[in-house]
């Protein structure tokens, strides 16, 4: 494989497990992926369990009523008309409203949920400079999409493409579909190896790659694989590879597997 040689300095170990410890602690910290305990669609007349009130949604408007025991950025309400961003709790429980698509959903995040109580840590694949390399990067025309399935769910969207990242390990010519992730300047990899399913997650794994101004080289670190939500929460749907990011070869870096308590 083609491997940045940047990288080879005596600081790369620690740089990733700070990283590492950075990933460990986001993820079990509140409003972190451990403590998604929900995602509730919402329709006509919404019931949602363990929180007050009905909920509706109608072009694309929140309301919630009889919702005693609910804060709206800190105030009590018993019923409002709700706007992205407002910090809505119930108790200790955090909820957070989310759209895909024409659709509305309330998340709901405990800090004290099972996941945050039985975690352990993540289990990773050891930090290997190896596994920094360098990709050719081709932006997409645009309007171009890519058809993605979840899991835990139904859903089949179509996402943005970003561009292509295209390399070689091994032998195997890659090129890698870079999606959309709705921040400007970065791309994402959702991707499946041949430790899927044995040495790391099943499902999917992610990169997150910060792009150039344009077409030209750029800088894929394994290492820093990130697993899903949804590995961390089954209240998470999460996107699966496309069919040229089903890589035939191991990925034998970055994250692997939630690690809990017996």
């Amino acid at each position: 494989m083609s491997v940045d040689t940047d990288v080879t300095s005596d600081n790369f170990a620690d740089e990733w497990r700070k990283w590492h410890d950075q990933r460990e602690t986001k993820v079990s910290s509140p409003g972190g992926d451990l403590t998604l305990t929900g995602t509730n669609w919402i329709s006509d007349e919404t019931v949602i369990e363990g929180v007050p009130g009905r909920w509706s949604v109608e072009n694309g408007v929140v309301r919630v009523t009889d919702a005693a025991g609910l804060t709206v950025d800190g105030e009590p309400v018993t019923e409002a008309v709700l706007r992205d961003g407002q910090w809505l709790a119930v108790g200790d429980v955090a909820l957070v409203l989310i759209r895909r698509g024409n659709d509305t959903a309330v998340r709901t995040y405990d800090p004290n949920s099972e996941g945050v109580r039985t975690f352990a840590g993540i289990d990773s694949f050891a930090p290997d400079p190896a596994w920094v390399v360098t990709a050719e990067f081709r932006p997409a025309e645009v309007d171009t999409t890519e058809h993605i399935v979840h899991t835990n769910s139904g859903r089949e969207v179509d996402y943005q493409v970003i561009g292509t990242f295209s390399f070689a390990v091994d032998g195997h010519e890659v090129e890698m579909v870079g999606l959309d992730t709705g921040h400007v300047g970065e791309a994402h990899l959702t991707f499946r190896d041949a430790t899927s399913g044995k040495q790391s997650y099943a499902a999917s794994r992610f990169l997150f790659v910060p792009l150039p101004t344009g077409p030209g080289p750029v800088t894929l670190d394994f290492n820093r694989v990130e697993l899903p939500p949804c590995a961390f929460s089954d209240a998470f749907i999460c996107p699966l590879p496309p069919r040229q990011n089903i890589l035939p070869f191991p990925v034998e870096a970055g994250e692997q597997r939630v690690r809990t308590h017996a």
